[in-house]
């Protein structure tokens, strides 16, 4: 039981919003947890809502797991689990008109799916919606909600976005960066830390890609979300989904299961 209930209560309804707006792919995948009942008794209440699995592991013992068995990710897994998380947030941002302030490593669960594209039946679920905001409800009529700016710093120090940690007003760009501390936990097992480049102005990472990885399509992830602004292109998440999709071609495809195979055999049963 949880006291106060307030916060429960905001995520049970979100998670009703987004139910309603976001539709299942054609194989009835739904990436998101879905709210099931909200008690509350005197003393606090009690939120029930689907799991991704009864493991509860996430991205950051996917990383953890293969320290122990080989050292790092294999580049193909973090270019896979990369392109479903640019797949469902683009989903929630697009379709559900949410911004989910708290996207990180731990908050993208492994879960199975039958969707079209999902490897190996290997997928993703973004959990834990409790700061999550519903853009629809605090945006202007007429006006954009992926638009929507906010002020003031509601994320841990090391995962604020460029724009929040100069003080300037902030929205996807917090989810973007989030994206991008889970695709570094991937590719260097740590967690991410960004500079400011003197010559360029832009934010890069503090870490150097390994010359044999995909460059370009990392270079374009981090540089398009780590830079991300009002003036930048509306659709990058979706035209980096592309990106890393049609990377995933069919031999691809096979590798990754393969990896994924592996990953399955040493990973915990439970955390």
């Amino acid at each position: 039981i949880q006291a106060p209930i307030g916060s429960l209560a905001h995520e049970y309804s979100l998670l009703l919003e987004v139910e309603e707006r976001v539709q299942p792919d054609s194989s009835g995948f739904y990436p998101f947890p879905r709210s099931e009942a909200l008690y509350a008794f005197s003393q606090g209440g009690l939120f029930m809502m689907t799991a991704g699995s009864e493991s509860g592991m996430n991205l950051i013992d996917v990383a953890n797991t293969y320290k122990n068995i080989m050292g790092n990710v294999p580049e193909m897994i973090a270019i896979y689990y990369t392109s479903r998380m640019l797949r469902h947030l683009e989903s929630l941002h697009e379709d559900g008109k949410v911004l989910h302030c708290d996207v990180k490593p731990d908050n993208w669960v492994l879960t199975s799916s039958q969707a079209r594209n999902a490897v190996g039946g290997c997928d993703l679920m973004l959990v834990d919606f409790g700061r999550a905001v519903d853009l629809e409800k605090v945006t202007r009529q007429g006006e954009d909600p992926l638009r929507t700016l906010f002020k003031g710093s509601i994320a841990a120090e090391d995962m604020e976005c460029g724009t929040m940690r100069e003080g300037l007003p902030w929205g996807v760009d917090l989810d973007y960066f989030g994206l991008c501390a889970s695709a570094f936990i991937l590719l260097f097992g740590s967690h991410m830390e960004v500079v400011r480049d003197k010559s360029t102005g832009n934010w890069r990472l503090n870490k150097i890609l390994r010359r044999y990885w995909q460059k370009d399509l990392w270079q374009s992830l981090f540089h398009s979300l780590l830079n991300f602004d009002l003036g930048s292109e509306r659709n990058c998440l979706r035209d980096l989904r592309v990106a890393f999709d049609e990377y995933i071609d069919e031999d691809r495809s096979r590798e990754i299961a393969t990896h994924l195979n592996q990953l399955f055999t040493h990973l915990p049963k439970k955390r």
